[in-house]
């Protein structure tokens, strides 16, 4: 089979599906016993939902502290054309975690999923099994890690049952990373290994297939409501994985100044930044394509990421770290029928909170499962600002964060009684100065600890103690 023959397969699969959730009747189309969730009055927006793995917020060629040599023009015109959450954070900066966090609306904590390669339990409620049910067709692309620890020779098949949690097609594989084709994890829908069936060259860019699998998805439901979810492995390690045409000269990058090693960092970040330029280009396509076929004013694009990369910013490396280089990530939001470009916000907003903005936005309920809120209002004329939470309970380094107004709170397992770090922002964004325990600051952190405490009881919280795990495997519910 070739890659034409195997676009084909997949445009009858897709059409199939969109067959038996609708029919059509005058006046247009009508979703058969999946409306419950949508609100009356409401337009049926697509969704464009496009995750990247461990992209720091500062990666980016727009805002604020942005790195300087990085190069990302399509981002950067997504910015100017909707809107750009300058506070966001992910809820556990780690990839399992933070993806548990992002489809059920709930922190790692509350649903098990605190550690990698853990399945998440099939009582959750997620996102995708919203849409499903208001009839949309949802597809995911990409790297899954919530389907425990499979990975090698097959065992990294999402099974076509509960384990998708929605989506009705499957392109995708459950974890790892190896960015060309020919030793690409990714399988079909049903479970065939995708590097044996001779679609591409074997040096193609795993991001730029499953690119191709997605504008071939929405070319197949521009006439039907669909929820796509596209899942890039870059720019995790490896970092010199990238395309060979796209390469920045580590002597040419200019670290943070709170980095502690500058050679290294450079040595880590000039193929770090490749790999954000080539997933640029990737996501350039996908916008080109939603223009061409006339899904552009009508598709709520969206883009983030799991979590950071730390680049040796305060000594450290990759995630898990409540510094900003780890724990604060990108969130840009387009919808031209709906959110005026270059708005700009400024509340602080979390991962669990991206599930209910999204179906808030798209007309449907919310459930009440979500712990996280519809934040979608700060687009539209601002509501008020609230303070967030941030976990971190991996390995060994366990620690809790409070952010509210310009202000960061740390506890760490060391100090799990009291706070060990408290920052300005604003005043000092690399956080170099810890202003804990000084008097000039004692109601801010009074307040800060309050609201500590107070997600700590509105969560379940049991830090420092290990919260109880979701298992590697369930028997099917």
């Amino acid at each position: 089979m070739d890659r034409r023959e195997f676009l084909k397969k997949c445009s009858l699969a897709a059409g199939s599906m969109a067959a038996l959730g609708s029919e059509s009747l005058a006046g247009g189309i009508q979703f058969a016993n999946n409306t419950m969730g949508l609100r009356i009055g409401s337009k049926r927006y697509n969704v464009l939902f496009v995750l990247a793995d461990q992209w720091r917020f500062c990666s980016l060629s727009h805002g604020a502290y942005h790195d300087r040599l990085v190069r990302t023009p399509n981002l950067d015109k997504l910015a100017k054309e909707g809107s750009l959450w300058s506070r966001c954070y992910a809820a556990q900066p780690v990839c399992t975690p933070n993806r548990s966090a992002i489809i059920t609306g709930r922190f790692p904590h509350e649903t098990g999923m605190y550690q990698n390669d853990l399945m998440l339990p099939p009582s959750e409620r997620c996102i995708s099994q919203d849409f499903t049910d208001a009839g949309y067709n949802c597809h995911y692309i990409g790297k899954w890690h919530m389907n425990g620890p499979g990975k090698f020779d097959g065992a990294g098949y999402v099974p076509q049952d509960w384990h998708r949690r929605g989506f009705t097609t499957f392109e995708g594989f459950n974890r790892g990373h190896n960015y060309w084709y020919y030793n690409s994890f990714m399988m079909t829908n049903d479970g065939t290994e995708m590097s044996t069936l001779g679609l591409y060259p074997s040096n193609t860019y795993e991001p730029t297939f499953q690119t191709d699998f997605a504008i071939n998805f929405m070319e197949q439901n521009k006439n039907h409501p669909f929820f796509c979810y596209v899942s890039w492995g870059p720019p995790h390690t490896p970092y010199n994985d990238h395309p060979a045409d796209i390469s920045y000269n580590a002597a040419d990058v200019v670290v943070r100044p709170n980095v502690t090693n500058v050679s290294a960092a450079q040595g880590s970040l000039d193929d770090y930044f490749a790999h954000c330029t080539a997933l640029d280009i990737e996501f350039g396509r996908l916008m080109d394509a939603l223009e061409e076929k006339g899904l552009k004013n009508n598709t709520l694009v969206v883009f983030t990421s799991d979590h950071g990369d730390a680049h040796y910013s305060h000594g450290l490396t990759a995630k898990n770290h409540p510094e900003e280089e780890s724990s604060h990530i990108p969130l840009l939001m387009r919808l031209p029928d709906k959110i005026k470009p270059g708005t700009v916000v400024d509340n602080l907003f979390s991962s669990v909170d991206l599930m209910p903005t999204i179906l808030s936005i798209c007309g449907l309920n919310v459930p009440d499962t979500c712990t996280g809120k519809d934040k979608s209002a700060a687009m539209f004329g601002g509501i008020a600002d609230e303070s967030i939470y941030v976990i971190g309970h991996w390995v060994t380094d366990f620690w809790r964060m409070v952010l509210k107004d310009k202000y960061k709170l740390i506890i760490r397992i060391a100090t799990p009684d009291v706070p060990s770090d408290l920052y300005d922002l604003d005043a000092d964004p690399y956080e170099m100065t810890n202003l804990i325990n000084q008097p000039a600051y004692a109601a801010v952190q009074s307040d800060l600890w309050a609201e500590y405490q107070s997600w700590y009881t509105k969560t379940g919280d049991v830090f420092p103690e290990n919260p109880e795990k979701a298992l590697n495997d369930y028997p099917d519910p």
